[in-house]
């Protein structure tokens, strides 16, 4: 089933903040949704959180350099599949 929302995640070095953000989404009253997760080149151990949660297929996860926010959000959007978009 196309999820309803696609919620876009750009992340750079933020292993102390990831985890809680992908609570934040999974613990919504609404359970359509996929998670797309932009990783914009985290040096630090931001994807060893990040793959603790990949379990639930909604959440979704990739890698690339670091070009800035932007381009990680606009990155995100191609990857998307939802109804609606949400950063």
């Amino acid at each position: 089933m196309k999820p309803q929302f696609s919620i876009i995640c750009p992340v750079f070095n933020r292993e102390n903040l990831i985890g809680d953000a992908i609570n934040s989404v999974i613990n919504q009253t609404i359970s359509n949704w996929e998670l797309i997760i932009v990783d914009d080149g985290s040096t630090d151990k931001s994807k060893d959180k990040i793959q603790n949660f990949l379990i639930d297929k909604r959440i979704k996860y990739y890698y690339k350099i670091n070009e800035g926010q932007s381009i990680a959000r606009n990155f995100g959007i191609d990857q998307s599949s939802g109804e609606y978009i949400c950063f």
